[in-house]
């Protein structure tokens, strides 16, 4: 979901999934595809422009999807239909620790491995953990690990730091 800048705001939104290429580096570093996997979606992407950035553009909308249903009460047929279109596209090989969904490598193996990755969140019995920043523009998602399960801030050095500094202002203004 933290793949925008200023999800909140109009005027500051900024896209992070620009492209296929993209989404392929953000798999990786998600570990969701591995090199052989990025290599392959590359060549591919390279073959059909066209068909890349129309799966770019069902990546988004699978991440908007997954951040309505848990901060906009959306309903979650959009990630249900998008785990229903995963699972008939794959085979489980094992159950247990070495066991796990394959899939073909084609352009939606990234969305149909965040999909199972979202079902899995969704299907949590506790998801008090799950935050959004307060930063009014911000709209990062983050796990609070916190000891008291307080966190405010996806960067307490970032937005935490600007809505204290604005908040202190504003209380300094008003005692004047």
């Amino acid at each position: 979901m933290n793949t925008v800048e200023w999800r909140l705001s109009p005027s500051r939104f900024a896209e992070d999934l620009r492209d296929y290429d993209h989404v392929i580096r953000w798999a990786r570093q998600l570990g969701i595809v591995d090199a052989d996997d990025a290599d392959a979606l590359r060549a591919l992407a390279r073959r059909r422009p066209a068909d890349a950035q129309e799966e770019t553009v069902r990546v988004r909308r699978l991440r908007d999807a997954i951040y309505a249903v848990l901060f906009e009460t959306a309903d979650p047929e959009t990630v249900v239909e998008e785990y229903r279109d995963a699972v008939s596209r794959g085979r489980l090989t094992r159950l247990g620790d070495d066991g796990g969904w394959e899939f073909p490598v084609d352009f939606a193996l990234p969305r149909r491995r965040i999909a199972l990755q979202a079902f899995d969140l969704l299907t949590r019995t506790d998801l008090s953990r799950l935050g959004q920043c307060q930063d009014a523009d911000c709209g990062w998602v983050f796990l609070d690990t916190s000891p008291r399960h307080n966190r405010r801030w996806c960067v307490s050095a970032d937005c935490g730091n600007r809505n204290r500094v604005r908040d202190f202002y504003d209380r300094t203004r008003a005692a004047r």
